[in-house]
């Protein structure tokens, strides 16, 4: 956790915390024990209770008294919903991101493709994984509408562990990578429709399979 040098105790277990749910190392169901976490990261239980509360906040985890807490189930009937709601919305930042992202953002976007394609031909499907995240969560970012930004990454939190249980398969994130630098062409022209385009379709097709492999599951589970 170099990378958090600065951050306080409580932002330090919040983001170990939510990287864990996130990457699928704790999945859905999964019990928290506050002692474990702090013996872990050398901290107090304060701040792994603060961090806790406010995961519980954004859907991440679930609390009950004299149960502690367990990362939240998935409820696929609200799932779908946020589904819909991020593909409009992300594809409404995309647009505004071509108007108003500034050269620096997209240098970093560029990056991170590069960085991508170096995850790609190392199989490192975990740290691919990470960059695509920060990929669009930067390109959100870069559409510089304060409100909009608040209202996707609220309903991000509370849908992206979706994804843990969701196979990655490696020839598609090939694919995904060259949509990617086709986004940031499109950025860099100026191209409002193609960068819409691209992001509409890797939104409604991600989706699509992560709900499918949700149903798959539950359905092998009996529930």
């Amino acid at each position: 956790m170099d990378h958090l040098e600065g951050y306080t105790k409580s932002d330090r277990v919040y983001e170990f915390l939510k990287e864990k749910i996130l990457t699928a190392s704790y999945k859905p169901r999964d019990r928290i024990v506050i002692r474990e976490i702090s013996r872990l990261l050398g901290v107090s239980d304060i701040p792994v209770r603060e961090a806790i509360q406010k995961l519980s906040s954004e859907g991440l985890l679930e609390t009950k008294s004299h149960r502690g807490a367990r990362v939240a189930a998935i409820n696929l009937k609200n799932l779908k919903e946020i589904f819909l709601i991020r593909t409009e919305l992300e594809t409404l930042a995309a647009r505004l991101a071509v108007r108003e992202a500034k050269s620096e953002e997209i240098v970093k976007l560029d990056h991170l493709v590069r960085i991508m394609d170096e995850c790609y031909q190392s199989n490192n499907i975990p740290e691919y994984t990470r960059y695509n995240r920060e990929f669009h969560m930067l390109l959100i970012r870069a559409c510089h509408a304060p409100v909009l930004i608040e209202i996707i990454e609220n309903l991000y939190m509370k849908s992206e562990n979706s994804k843990m249980i969701f196979t990655y398969d490696s020839e598609r994130l090939c694919v995904s990578n060259i949509e990617h630098r086709e986004i940031v062409d499109g950025l860099i022209e100026k191209d409002e429709e193609k960068v819409a385009r691209l992001i509409r379709f890797q939104k409604e097709n991600g989706f699509r399979n992560v709900l499918h492999a949700l149903m798959l599951s539950q359905s092998m589970r009996g529930e």
